[in-house]
C-alpha cells in the first residue's frame, strides 16, 4: 500500500474543503481492497448492506403499512364521529323537551296566578256578601222573596 501512495498518478485530485472524503472507482483503497460490492458503503468494512429486497418492495411494504395505520385511523376517526352526532341529537332532543318543560313551568305559573286571583276574588266576594246580609234586615234583603211568600199565602177562612 505504501508504494501506490508513493506513486503521484494514484493520488485524487480533491479541491474539496468541506471535509467529505475523495474517491474513485480505481485509487489506492480500490486497488489494495478490491472491486467494491455492491451495496456496500466504502470504508466502512464489512458491515451494512441493503437487504436483499429491493427498494420497491420496501417503498411499497412502507406504503402499505402507512396506508393501514391511515385507514384505522380514519375508521377510528368516523366511528368517533358517528358517537359524536348520535350524542349530538340526544342533545338537541333533549333541548327540545327542555323548552317544551319551560313553556309548560310558564303556563303552570300562569295557572298558579290565576288560581291565586280567583281565590282573592272569592274572598272578596263573600266579604262583600256576608257585608250585605249585615246591613240589610231580613225584610229587605229579597223583596221577590216577600211576593213569593204573599202571593202563595192563602187564608184559611175562606
Amino acid at each position: 500500500m505504501k508504494e501506490l501512495m508513493a506513486d503521484p498518478a494514484n493520488h485524487l485530485q480533491s479541491y474539496d474543503t468541506t471535509g467529505s472524503i475523495a474517491w474513485a472507482p480505481d485509487d489506492v483503497f480500490a486497488k489494495v481492497m478490491g472491486k467494491e460490492c455492491k451495496g456496500r458503503i466504502r470504508g466502512v468494512g464489512f458491515g451494512p448492506s441493503p437487504s436483499g429486497r429491493s427498494s420497491k418492495n420496501a417503498l411499497t411494504d412502507i406504503d402499505t403499512h402507512s396506508r393501514q395505520a391511515r385507514d384505522n385511523e380514519v375508521a377510528q376517526l368516523k366511528a368517533t364521529l358517528a358517537t359524536m352526532e348520535d350524542k349530538l341529537a340526544d342533545f338537541d332532543e333533549m333541548k327540545e323537551k327542555l323548552a317544551g318543560f319551560d313553556e309548560m313551568k310558564e303556563k303552570l305559573s300562569q295557572f298558579e296566578e290565576m288560581e291565586q286571583r280567583m281565590a282573592r276574588m272569592l274572598h272578596q266576594m263573600q266579604h262583600i256578601s256576608s257585608q250585605c246580609n249585615q246591613d240589610i234586615p231580613l225584610a229587605q234583603q229579597s223583596p221577590a222573596l216577600q211576593k213569593s211568600s204573599a202571593a202563595s199565602y192563602q187564608p184559611s177562612s175562606l
